[in-house]
């Protein structure tokens, strides 16, 4: 019976620390400096895969332990927070009778993350795939 109480309690102690991956994609398309349309995904990734850590982002969220909240609270943050590392662009501008007019796509690719939570604070990692 202790063996298995010993077993048991590894087994809490390693899945408290464990860490899930996730893959976060943002796209927005900007016309003539005015936000348009704007796609925001979060979602668990299907399978594990192979990467090493990156930079982290410490988010202060006292209060709240539902993931989705807490990264659509701080979505501002996590999105510059991950742009400083790689965004793609568009930018298509035309200009007739002196009136400028312009449609930019910013799109954020596919980026896996990991996400643990310490005291107040969840942390966001950024991972490189291998």
């Amino acid at each position: 019976m202790a063996i298995y109480l010993s077993f048991a309690l590894i087994f809490t102690c390693t899945w408290l620390q464990a860490s899930e991956t996730y893959i976060l994609s943002y796209r927005a398309q900007i016309k003539n400096a005015v936000v348009i349309s704007e796609s925001y995904h979060f979602s668990q990734a299907m399978t594990q895969v192979e990467s090493t850590q990156a930079q982290s982002l410490k988010l202060h969220s006292p209060r709240e332990t539902d993931l989705n909240i807490i990264m659509n609270q701080h979505k501002d943050e996590v999105l510059e927070f991950l742009m400083h590392h790689g965004v793609h662009t568009r930018s298509h501008e035309t200009v007739n009778d002196l009136k400028s007019s312009s449609l930019i796509n910013l799109t954020l690719p596919p980026t896996y993350i990991t996400v643990d939570f310490n005291d107040d604070y969840a942390t966001i990692t950024r991972l490189i795939l291998k």
